[in-house]
């Protein structure tokens, strides 16, 4: 697998491969990938993540998204996007678009 560095200007989407199931309300949700059948866990952020990737963003609007949605967002949330998205491209549950 070549190594993808995410930027703000990466378009990122679900990988076709992978179901999401959120759990108990404020539990976050699950990731599973069928080819593999790894489960991944993730927190409520990450879960509202993965539902705003229901077609190809942009980073940057990933994260716009996102700021209006929670409540009292970190300074250092852009980071913290990019770091999340990073972490499952890197495990293939995310895919980002060829430019």
């Amino acid at each position: 697998m070549v190594n993808v560095e995410i930027t703000v200007e990466s378009v990122v989407q679900r990988n076709p491969q992978v179901v999401g199931r959120a759990l108990a309300p404020g539990e976050g949700g699950v990731l599973l990938h069928l080819s593999t059948a790894a489960y991944h866990r993730v927190n409520p952020v990450g879960l509202a993540i993965w539902d705003l990737l229901e077609h190809p963003r942009r980073v940057d609007d990933v994260i716009t998204a996102l700021r209006e949605t929670v409540a009292n967002a970190p300074a250092a949330l852009d980071r913290d996007v990019l770091t999340f998205l990073q972490s499952v491209v890197d495990r293939d549950l995310v895919l980002v678009e060829e430019a």
